[in-house]
């Protein structure tokens, strides 16, 4: 094996410079101002002081001792503690800012020793073996450049660029550049496929260049020199320019060489950055063109190799276009065997073949010159071919196919979707929605014939796109069972394209309405990121269904077709003496049954199994689910404070569920007055009696727009005085205002922070609740009318929420465009939304015993009742603070609104265990019952009437009270 040690007098200045950088640690302020080792612990300091320190201390031999420990790192297992980790840690920053800021002869000889002995032994050192699966001498397989400890090949190359060429330099450059070392890395396993040791170094474009091009200054790096050079490096090696139409679309990794671990992070050097190279010099471009030129004639030979040194390279110019076509025509590819047989070769002149820009006045000069390729050729080359694929098109004389192509590949290659996903799994909603217009038309020019042919020669490529040609089949009409098989395994791609089937008969549109509502439902089992994906692509969906139904959007369908649904319905029967009739009690559909003038409980036996009874209860089921489905659309419009257009609304109130809806709701006539509306007459009576014509639109008030305009406890007290139940909850909504707390706070809010809470009912209800809960850094809701996210953190997570069994709430933060935005800026409904979802959160998944409702929550539960004791005129209760307190017959009781016990005065706890929340047999003004505050109003019921109560269990604790 062999190894690289420091040498007698090297060991010596190690050492002295170890016991310097210990000593720092505590005499430098800015090293020793923290207890803890934090991550930003070395930003701001001035290594390079510390460095000058050194060698004033030492002048005769600090400067090569600065050398010697950038070179010769410590292995970072060998450090023994903490306090060893943060001397190496200062050691390699100081001796870096110093070589980076002198680069001296020693230097230099140092770092080119270093990365000389790395690359010749990259397989072979035994100095810092990476540890196995395995033991014994397999430890050298393994990647090179994870071989290393700092500085690594990539920081030394970087520093090397840098440096002045001498003629020492330029000695090393040669034989780096020229790659005698660059022998073949042994595999791990024999199906490996072979590589080099500098195939692991793509990314120091920038400082090969420099190298380059000091040596091409100093007049030794020739043609012969450069192949090697692109041997040996590869795509660092490849200088493009405009003015040759090529270009790169690799990215600029961030800096490696000042990186330096500290346990399994990362921190960064103040190390003067690197300058950023000039434009490639015109030489070093010719090189790289000529270099090119051969290395497509030479195809096949060396393909893989060029394979990765051209996987980045983008063309702008059509020559290069057609010397890979004349590649194609040479070895007479054909598009069945074009990446089947040749791989590596294919690789290669897909790069080249896909022009990325074409100008109009260029299009007829390469018309010209493709008409001297074979038909097949042209084939071939045609899914590749990028911005030229329409002049290919027309030398292929399929011109009549240019307006599907475009649809074609506007539908596989939608919005926010990569090159070939093919109607992609994502939030996009647009993905796979079709231009019906644009998609008739270009159906119209297409010669069957050809479309037939252009179909049958993209079937190997990667414009195949499988899920796109099931769209223009469904389409047409064609293979609409299997695609409804598709849609049983919740297939997302075939929920996209079950809209676009063509309308059979005539309640068609609405089965498959009730389809995509039911997948809806259906898609909820399935974690976050495949729920909310789903949810995208039945809305994609919806808007195919819409337009082949002939509506002008989604919502409009729906509209309609619950209008239908409405319309369709049976609602009375005469079976057999019994009069059935289906009637919407309150906000529930149910069957009233008479017989003779006498209403039955249940109907009888000798018509359950009757075709029209059936029917009824399927109708009964059907109106539930239609008035849950209304319920959530009216909530969600109040919730982002939507308007809706008079002309809009009208269609809306055709169903007579929207009508009882909307009647039992407060709404906003043209954003100023409130009241109720009569869904005849478009009127709203306001609180005084007075009735407004609404003449531009209309909103569900959310309790913001009734606490702004001083109204919101008068609206209470109507509701309650007027016995009305809401659908949800409206006028006794939670609402959630900004605290001066948050306002000081600015971007984020510590409302709910520090509440423990069961992690698998926290992801659940979110989900429910339509946030994304991919992973703990991505749970958030997103507002689209807004254009903001709103962002839950945790603490105490694994990388999926319901990973560990408790997690812990932090801050709450809103973004827009990717930035923290004050939460004064936040709509105060979206706030109070978002407040309102992290207080359900909270109280559902507590893991605390302990905990209690927060104060939005009980404020809205005394306001409750104390306008429920007014209305109902209930005596000896009252409501103060967050208690109840009654004056029974047997005791006087205490009644905490928040956690529903129960104390009789002056403190003896009472227990009474709740049945259940199956009847409610007292007035609440709203549909959606918040089951702590039923449990509040039973216990109160029963306690008012306490001479009443026969439980045993009670009437012992009762009565031992004393």
């Amino acid at each position: 094996m062999h190894s690289r040690r420091p040498a007698p007098d090297q060991a010596t200045r190690l050492a002295a410079l170890r016991a310097f950088c210990d000593r720092a640690l505590d005499d430098y302020p800015e090293l020793s101002r923290y207890d803890e080792f934090e991550l930003d612990f070395w930003d701001g300091i001035d290594f390079l002081r510390i460095a000058d320190d050194w060698v004033r201390h030492q002048p005769k031999d600090g400067p090569k001792a600065l050398a010697d420990g950038f070179v010769f790192p410590t292995v970072w297992d060998d450090l023994e503690d903490r306090r060893d980790q943060q001397r190496y840690g200062l050691q390699y920053r100081v001796c870096d800012a110093w070589v980076t800021a002198h680069p001296d002869a020693y230097a230099l000889e140092q770092i080119c020793a270093r990365l000389r002995h790395m690359l010749q032994f990259a397989f072979e050192d035994s100095d810092y073996p990476l540890p196995t699966d395995e033991d014994g001498p397999a430890y050298y397989r393994r990647r090179p450049d994870q071989a290393w400890a700092f500085p690594d090949v990539q920081a030394c190359i970087n520093r090397l660029s840098n440096y002045p060429p001498t003629a020492a330099w330029q000695a090393f450059a040669e034989w780096l550049l020229d790659g005698d070392w660059n022998r073949e890395q042994p595999p791990s396993t024999p199906d490996e496929e072979p590589t080099k040791v500098a195939d692991a170094y793509p990314y120091v474009h920038q400082e090969i260049e420099r190298i380059a091009l000091g040596l091409l200054e100093a007049g030794r790096l020739d043609y012969p020199r450069f192949v090697r050079a692109a041997t040996t490096w590869g795509r660092a090696m490849m200088f493009y320019t405009d003015d040759t139409g090529l270009d790169s679309d690799d990215v600029d990794m961030d800096r490696y060489a000042d990186d330096v671990l500290d346990d399994d992070e990362s921190s960064h050097s103040d190390a003067p950055t690197t300058r950023a190279p000039a434009a490639s010099h015109p030489e070093l471009a010719r090189f790289t063109v000529r270099y090119i030129e051969d290395a497509l004639a030479g195809l096949p030979d060396n393909a893989q190799k060029l394979a990765d040194t051209f996987r980045s390279v983008e063309v702008y110019q059509a020559r290069w276009l057609l010397q890979a076509l004349a590649v194609v025509e040479r070895l007479r590819m054909t598009p069945e065997d074009f990446f089947e047989r040749w791989a590596d070769t294919a690789a290669v002149l897909e790069r080249f073949l896909l022009l990325q820009a074409l100008p109009k006045p260029s299009s007829a000069e390469l018309l010209a010159a493709l008409g001297g390729f074979s038909r097949n050729s042209l084939l071939t080359a045609l899914p590749y071919a990028g911005q030229a694929s329409r002049v290919v098109l027309d030398a292929l004389g399929w011109s009549d196919l240019q307006a599907f192509q475009r649809e074609y590949l506007s539908i596989a290659l939608a919005p926010q979707s990569d090159w070939g996903t093919d109607l992609p799994n994502t939030l996009d909603e647009t993905v796979g929605v079709v231009d019906r217009y644009l998609l008739d038309k270009a159906l119209a020019e297409a010669d069957p014939n050809h479309l037939r042919e252009y179909l049958a020669a993209l079937a190997p490529s990667p414009w195949a796109f499988p899920e796109t040609r099931i769209l223009l089949d469904a389409y047409q009409g064609i293979g609409r069972a299997a695609l409804e098989k598709k849609l049983t395994r919740h297939a997302q791609a075939a929920m996209r394209i079950y809209g676009v089937l063509p309308v059979t008969e005539a309640d068609d549109v609405r089965q498959r309405y009730l389809t995509f509502k039911k997948l809806h439902k259906d898609v909820r089992k399935y974690g976050a990121e495949r729920q909310a994906n789903s949810h995208a692509a039945i809305q994609a969906g919806l808007e195919n269904l819409a337009r082949v139904a002939g509506y002008p959007s989604a919502i409009r369908l729906e509209w309609a077709m619950e209008a239908q649904i409405a319309e369709a319905a049976v609602t009375a029967a005469h079976i057999d003496g019994y009069d059935i009739t289906l009637l919407i009690d309150g906000l529930s559909p149910t069957l009233h049954i008479g017989k003779a003038g006498k209403t039955l409980k249940t109907a009888p036996p000798a018509i359950r199994k009757h075709t029209a009874f059936i029917a009824l209860k399927m109708q009964q089921t059907g109106l539930k689910e239609q008035i849950a489905r209304l319920c959530r659309t009216l909530e969600a419009m109040m919730s982002s404070g939507e308007t809706l257009a008079l002309e809009d609304l009208k269609p809306l109130l055709n169903m007579p569920a929207v009508r009882l809806l909307m009647e039992q709701l407060i709404v906003q006539a043209d954003d100023t007055v409130l009241g109720w509306l009569d869904s005849t007459t478009l009127t709203v009576t306001d609180l005084e009696g007075r009735q407004h014509l609404a003449k531009k639109n209309l909103r569900i008030a959310h309790p913001f727009h009734l606490f702004t305009a001083g109204q919101l406890s008068a609206w209470q007290k109507e509701v309650i005085t007027h016995r009305r139940v809401q659908p949800f909850k409206q006028a006794f909504r939670e609402l959630y205002l900004l605290t001066p707390a948050e306002r000081d706070s600015g971007l984020w809010t510590h409302r709910f922070a520090g509440h423990r809470l069961k992690s698998k009912v926290a992801a659940r209800l979110l989900q429910v609740r339509n946030w994304s809960t991919s992973s703990v850094e991505d749970i958030y809701y997103e507002s689209k009318e807004h254009g903001i996210y709103a962002l839950f953190n945790f603490l105490d997570t694994g990388h999926y929420l319901s990973e560990t069994e408790h997690v812990t709430f932090d801050t709450i933060a809103f973004y827009r465009d990717h930035k923290a935005i004050p939460l004064e800026q936040v709509p105060p409904l979206l706030f109070s939304e978002v407040m309102r979802d992290a207080d359900l959160l909270v109280s559902v998944a507590h893991a605390a015993d302990d905990y209690s409702s927060s104060n939005e929550t009980l404020q809205r539960r005394a306001e409750l009742v104390g306008e429920l004791i007014q209305g109902l005129g209930l005596r000896n209760v009252k409501c103060a603070g967050h208690f109840l307190y009654i004056t029974g017959q047997r005791a006087n009781y205490r009644i905490h609104l928040g956690s529903a016990a129960i104390h009789i005065e002056p403190g003896n706890y009472l227990c009474i265990v709740p049945v259940g929340s199956g009847v409610k047999e007292f007035y609440l003004p709203f549909a959606d019952t918040d089951q702590k505050m039923a449990e509040v109003l039973s216990k109160m019921f029963l306690l008012l009437d306490d001479m009443n109560i026969t439980d045993s269990l009670i009437l012992e604790q009762i009565q031992r009270r004393e």
